[in-house]
């Protein structure tokens, strides 16, 4: 059996920062919450046809997205740690023709910034530079939309 082991020189993990005008309970509830989160969870132009969500530690999750061209796009995982209105810890995969690509895993926080919220999203065990610059794309995407839906409560 070879094992590989790759340094953090060697890791292609990706982390963004963003700063919301909002309280970080309602940023919380916004991740947590399904109804609350099927309004912003896929990029922009991009529409969530199907979702579940089984929030709790140990809880499966899953979502498929439509791009206006019509291809779908599932990504799954599990939620390995949560901790109210601080942090979210889960596993991300993408399938593809019924079976998933590579596991990541996601990382959530939120840190209280007088009446704003700074969100860091991290996502680690990426597995090559390609894959971290289209996953910082999308993701970036989703963290407009979840702006935007902050925005649209206020």
């Amino acid at each position: 059996m070879t094992v590989q082991t790759q340094t953090a020189a060697e890791t292609f993990d990706l982390t963004l920062t963003r700063v919301l005008d909002a309280p970080r309970a309602l940023v919380f509830e916004m991740w947590s919450n399904a109804d609350h989160k099927s309004q912003w969870w896929c990029p922009k132009a991009f529409t969530l046809i199907d979702s579940a969500e089984n929030f709790r530690s140990g809880g499966d999750w899953m979502s498929i997205m439509e791009a206006p061209s019509g291809s779908q796009y599932r990504m799954e995982g599990t939620y390995t740690e949560i901790v109210e209105s601080e942090r979210i810890v889960f596993t991300h995969h993408w399938v593809e023709d019924g079976a998933r690509g590579p596991k990541t895993l996601i990382t959530v926080i939120f840190e209280e910034e007088g009446t704003r919220t700074r969100l860091t999203f991290t996502q680690a065990l990426i597995d090559n530079e390609s894959a971290r610059n289209n996953q910082q794309n999308g993701w970036n995407e989703f963290l407009d939309m979840l702006t935007s839906a902050l925005a649209e409560r206020r």
